[in-house]
């Protein structure tokens, strides 16, 4: 198949560029020195087009091998991009729309000759259907552009036009996906749909509400659930129009340019287009999804790009690249590969962007990329061997001083390989840990290595506080398996009575402890000072609880004390 691309604009944007070109871009981590020209393409192409965020997944013979984000995550510019940080994909949510409407087909639940107006029975606004082909368009016609609309490209589609489709119908809130359609069905086609091929947001817009009426869920519950729910893909969610109100782990977006805001409608009020003069949540289809490059590539290992299911060992080729492009939003997904039996052989990625010039991005970013490796020779092979962390997850006591975290190779170890790995930092700031990274050599046969990280221990209560070991890149022959991330979570035991405790006259005394919740503890008391006996255990909540001891009104409140098992 050729290549396929995708770029739609409601206004030409030309970017400031807020960043000194002269300042090197931060990297999540280190990269083996083997896939070095792919670190070079990210921060060379990020560089000349000014852009200050992105994220590159990569596999090769669908091992994934090169995971890394360069430039940072907030808009102070004082963090670092994780490598899974959220995007958004812009066109590239198409691709994700086709496969999920080839599983409903594949699975008796519709078909491509469905024709689409009666389907879905969303009638025309004003009561009367604006061209009567309209009733002819199928299915397969939407997935292929061939609905009969031929204003995709003009920056006009009434897809972006939700205010002026709220206005027009006398609606109250933003235009939904379902106002915009009704809308359109009131309208005439420019051409008899199957004549002629016109690339079309609105189409797919439609083939979200197919993927509701045939899947009986929301369009997103059926891709949370159904599509990528069996494989542990959660990192492919709804994009939401608001700063405010995007995921935790998603990044912000660099445009200055304002209009009308389209979310707050019918309030009139001034926003970025990337703030909130784009409907995301009316874009779901067709531009609406917001993803890591990391789930982008497991997305590819089970579904060919736009289409169908893979099928373990069964023999096929795929040769696929889309392209997303909004205000904001930069986005390349490429899967050119073949499978048999025996074998897997090609090259896979996704590449996303916080940004966009209005030029020829996405082209550039994908050239720039696919040119990298061909001077790449170190590629996954037998014998090379997955590497991942033991773990997903361990936690530790601040007052250990370190924790230790094992690296296992898995498959044929029989080839010397390099892996590089670092430290992220989460809840945990570096005043918890001691920051690291660096490339580690495994010998040929050598199949563990660990990871220590020094724990600092500022000997004053706090809430628990998470930083993560990332595997960033593998070399030599070797891969990087499932378990990317280990998320260490650092456990604080110290506590204290935060305010004297109140005596009460039933023989009980109240008081609020200074601490992490959930963790184990022990109330004791003594006689000394120095002899301490256990009066009661509990877990730490934020709720008051209340201890009871017969002697307390005996005993001054200096003669208890809380600790930690």
């Amino acid at each position: 198949m050729g290549m396929n691309t995708s770029t739609f604009f409601v206004v030409a944007v030309i970017l400031s560029v807020s960043r000194c070109l002269g300042a090197p871009l931060p990297a999540s981590g280190p990269v083996v020195p083997e896939l070095a020209p792919l670190a070079q393409a990210m921060t060379n192409y990020m560089d000349s087009h000014g852009f200050e965020a992105g994220t590159l997944a990569l596999m090769k013979d669908s091992k994934l091998v090169f995971r890394n984000g360069y430039g940072f995550r907030n808009t102070n510019r004082t963090i670092v991009i994780h490598p899974d940080n959220l995007f958004r994909l812009a066109s590239v949510s198409k691709t994700i729309t086709g496969s999920a409407i080839r599983r409903l087909v594949d699975a008796g639940q519709l078909s491509t000759s469905t024709r689409v107006y009666s389907y879905l029975g969303i009638p025309p606004w004003g009561g009367t259907l604006g061209d009567s082909r309209i009733t002819n368009i199928t299915v397969q016609h939407l997935l292929d552009h061939r609905g009969g609309w031929i204003d995709g490209g003009s920056g006009s589609e009434a897809v972006f036009q939700t205010v002026a489709i709220s206005t027009a119908m006398g609606l109250s809130y933003p235009a939904a996906a379902s106002n915009v359609i009704s809308w359109v069905w009131s309208r005439p086609l420019s051409f008899a749909p199957g004549a002629s091929n016109y690339y079309s947001n609105f189409g797919y817009q439609i083939l979200g509400r197919v993927i509701e009426k045939a899947s009986g869920k929301s369009y997103i519950n059926y891709l949370k659930e159904d599509l990528f729910g069996p494989y542990g893909i959660t990192n492919i969610i709804q994009s939401r129009s608001r700063p405010t109100d995007l995921a935790p782990w998603e990044i912000w977006y660099s445009a200055s340019s304002t209009t009308r805001s389209a979310v707050d409608y019918p309030t009139n009020i001034q926003v970025r287009y990337v703030a909130g003069g784009y409907y995301m949540e009316s874009f779901d289809a067709f531009g609406g999804l917001s993803a890591s490059a990391g789930d982008l590539c497991r997305y590819m290992l089970r579904y060919w790009v736009a289409s169908t299911r893979r099928v373990p060992a069964s023999s096929y080729g795929w040769n696929y690249t889309f392209y997303g492009s909004l205000s904001g939003t930069t986005t390349v997904i490429y899967q050119n590969t073949t499978q048999n039996s025996t074998s897997t052989n090609g090259l896979e990625f996704a590449a996303l962007f916080n940004e966009r010039t209005g030029g020829n991005d996405n082209e550039e970013a994908r050239n720039a990329i696919v040119n990298a490796t061909s001077s790449i020779t170190s590629w996954p092979q037998h014998g090379g061997g997955r590497i991942e962390w033991a773990l997903p997850a361990t936690n530790v006591y601040e007052h250990w001083g370190n924790v230790t975290v094992r690296l296992v190779r898995t498959g044929a170890a029989t080839l010397p390989v390099k892996v590089s790995y670092t430290t992220y930092s989460r809840a945990a700031g570096t005043n918890s840990y001691g920051p690291a990274s660096g490339v580690l050599a495994f010998n040929p046969g050598e199949t563990s290595k660990d990871i220590q990280v020094t724990l600092l221990d500022d000997q004053r209560p706090g809430s628990h506080r998470d930083f993560s070991l990332e595997l960033i890149s593998a070399s030599g022959g070797a891969w990087l398996g499932d378990r990317v991330t280990c998320v260490v979570r650092i456990i604080d035991p110290d506590m204290m009575f935060s305010r004297a405790p109140a005596m009460l006259p039933t023989g009980t005394f109240q008081s609020q402890l200074l601490g992490g919740t959930e963790l184990p503890l022990r109330i004791e008391f003594s006689t000394n000072l120095v002899d301490w006996q256990l009066l009661q255990t509990f877990t730490n909540k934020p709720a008051a609880l209340s201890v009871s001891d017969p002697d307390a009104g005996t005993r001054p409140m200096g003669f208890y004390r809380s600790v930690t098992p």
